[in-house]
């Protein structure tokens, strides 16, 4: 071989080993990049923005929100909105039905979705793939443990202060109170009679427990739905407005009912009320100060995971109180208004029934939306 077709080999070899590593190290740079924009922000909202028609959807959600929450408070508080016991069994059924749609379909679900969203890193999905329904589970036992804890601290506290068989001095005071008006609140309100102290106490301390889990799992829900709102584009705010005020009305209803069977201060009441109503306008409110000064990412990874460890956890808080609530309050209010003997026995049966059934088809029905 001469040398002229030595050096033509070498450099046709030198070619070809030059564009194969061109070629090597483009493809790494291509890989380097979609792996920076997978953990990057996750898909955000396109389209215009206007922030009057997000200021706007504040005060509707706030004002659906409390309103929801405000009705069953009046008919406890206001003679004149005081309804039939029945109506407000009836009431007590549907949010109960309201509370398991939202924890499952409403929380647990999209935080299932939340954690497998492109941007959430590999090790989150590959390490575990039932992270959600993990942390629900891991709150449901823990709120077993805590309410079962503190509803014993407080039979055992309040029992031998009342020997004659009182709830105590304010819980005697609002019974006689509605009972002189003529309405039965110890059957609406209160699951248990005066002749049994440490029954009534625990009864009681269930019930307020109940009540303040509730508040505390829909409120936090609440913040990150309104969230939502803040960070969308306008036609997407206007779909989900709908649906957020209906949400927003719904569990109102159900956390007042809650809040109204607690047997509280009205005081405590109105305020828990009003935490409530304000925690979807505060996170829409979070949202549109993130977008207009861009100093925020409510998009970024961390935010995501964050959302759904909260939604997971604030699910199964919701799960457990929605069990507790059809294995525990439904069977006592299907006994003592649709039991052996009561007028319209069957009829009543089938009402609470349904109201349970419709409360957690309309809010299943809502989430399609949000």
């Amino acid at each position: 071989m001469s040398e002229n077709e030595t050096c033509d080999a070498l450099l046709s070899q030198y070619e070809l080993l030059r564009g194969k590593l061109t070629t090597q190290h483009c493809d790494d740079n291509h890989d380097g990049d979609k792996d920076e924009h997978s953990h990057g922000d996750c898909g955000g909202s396109n389209g215009p923005y206007t922030v009057g028609l997000h200021v706007v959807a504040i005060f509707v959600v706030l004002l659906s929100s409390f309103l929801g929450t405000l009705i069953p408070l009046a008919g406890k508080h206001v003679p004149c909105l005081r309804m039939n016991p029945f109506l407000f069994v009836l009431g007590k059924c549907a949010a109960t039905g309201v509370v398991l749609a939202v924890s499952t379909i409403h929380m647990i679900h999209p935080a299932a979705e939340l954690l497998e969203e492109d941007c959430v890193p590999d090790s989150w999905k590959e390490s575990y793939d039932a992270y959600a329904f993990l942390f629900a589970m891991i709150a449901a036992i823990v709120m077993h443990a805590l309410e079962t804890q503190l509803v014993a601290m407080f039979a055992s506290d309040e029992s031998p202060s009342s020997p004659s068989g009182g709830n105590g001095e304010k819980g005697d005071a609002n019974g006689d109170e509605e009972r002189a008006d003529g309405a039965p609140s110890g059957d609406i309100y209160q699951h248990h009679h005066s002749h049994v102290p440490a029954s009534v106490e625990g009864g009681k301390a269930h019930r307020l427990l109940s009540a303040l889990f509730m508040e505390f799992g829909v409120t936090l829900h609440s913040v990150f739905i309104g969230l939502t709102v803040g960070i969308t584009s306008d036609a997407e705010t206007k779909a989900l407005l709908v649906a957020l005020v209906f949400h927003q009305m719904f569990e109102g209803l159900a956390l007042g009912s809650r809040l109204a069977d607690a047997s509280m201060r009205i005081s405590l009441e109105l305020l828990l009320a009003l935490i409530f109503s304000i925690s979807a306008p505060l996170g829409t409110a979070v949202g549109v100060g993130a977008v207009v000064g861009s100093k925020i990412s409510l998009t970024g990874v961390t935010f995501i995971i964050m959302q759904a460890i909260f939604d997971a956890v604030c699910g199964g808080i919701l799960l457990y109180l929605a069990f507790v609530l059809m294995l525990s309050d439904f069977p006592t209010d299907l006994r003592k208004h649709a039991g052996v003997g009561a007028a319209h026995r069957g009829w009543k049966r089938l009402a609470m029934f349904v109201a349970l059934w419709a409360g957690a088809g309309i809010m299943a029905g809502i989430g399609k939306w949000l």
